[in-house]
């Protein structure tokens, strides 16, 4: 059989392309590889007083995904995490608690299209078309880009069809439920602070609370983690990092260090809470 010369070129020609594509699109993985690969800035383990084990924190303003974009695909807005990641990244402190560092990955069976980063975006489908997505693949990667994972799956990401990012809002809680029915966990939310105090005594559970527009934590409206409480106060991890607060009655938090504050009980009214999220481990629970 014979073959011409301009077909023997041109094939030729199209080897030598898509390998210096597959070697681009190699080249751009690892970039976003390396650019994941520094330490991070803030989150990572607070110790809080009353508490035995250090408990890990997420910054939604870490330096490290601070800037990603966080929406939706087909939303027109291109809004920070840093922003507006405060619910996934509250919720991401509570599975952290209440899921072990083996089953974290559980959440990969119900992704649509496989977790994964890039130095623009969250949602794949947001992603520069040029830019290599880093594959979040290993247990150390779903612990420390937990919050992540939780926003991508509250964008779309996942076999349930539920979409919690919009453009009219933060991030609503419709995605918590089925987070976590992935782990097993069981999903509630309550109104009444002494139901949520009750649940933030017990080991097996998980307080997320909602800080109302024009309190000591937010000008709109913000998710934290409620981690201890003692005789006098409330210990809580904020998703936003600050060393300083610029609110309404923000002389009501003390910092301990930025991510961990205390308010007293006296001056709860202060912070504007709504609604309390408790996120339960009934496995654990008839285990002991």
């Amino acid at each position: 059989m014979r073959i011409s010369l301009k077909r023997t070129c041109c094939m030729l020609l199209s080897i030598v392309l898509w390998g210096n594509a597959l070697f681009a699109c190699a080249d751009q993985y690892l970039d976003s590889e390396r650019y994941f690969a520094g330490k991070e800035s803030v989150s990572g383990y607070i110790q809080v007083p009353g508490v035995d084990e250090p408990m890990r924190y997420y910054a939604q303003n870490d330096t490290l995904w601070g800037e990603l974009i966080y929406e939706k695909k087909g939303v027109e807005k291109a809004r920070p995490f840093h922003d507006s990641g405060c619910g996934p990244s509250a919720l991401a402190i509570a599975i952290k608690k209440l899921v072990s560092n083996d089953d974290l990955p559980l959440i990969s069976n119900y992704a649509s299209s496989p977790y994964s980063l890039c130095e623009c975006a969250i949602n794949k489908g947001l992603c520069s078309r040029h830019k290599g997505r880093y594959v979040i693949t290993s247990q150390r990667d779903y612990e420390r880009f937990l919050p992540l994972i939780m926003a991508d799956f509250a964008c779309g990401n996942n076999t349930f069809g539920v979409y919690s990012r919009s453009a009219a809002q933060g991030t609503s809680v419709g995605y918590i439920p089925k987070v976590c029915l992935v782990y097993g966990l069981e999903y509630s939310i309550t109104q009444s602070f002494d139901e949520a105090m009750a649940a933030l005594g017990n080991k097996n559970q998980a307080v997320i609370a909602l800080a109302g527009s024009g309190g000591c934590f937010t000008n709109t409206g913000h998710y934290v983690f409620m981690a201890h409480a003692d005789e006098e106060k409330l210990y809580i991890l904020d998703p936003l990092c600050r060393t300083v607060y610029k609110t309404n009655n923000a002389e009501k938090l003390t910092i301990i260090q930025p991510g961990l504050v205390t308010l007293d009980y006296k001056d709860v009214w202060s912070a504007r809470f709504s609604n309390y999220i408790i996120i339960t481990d009934y496995s654990a629970k008839k285990a002991e």
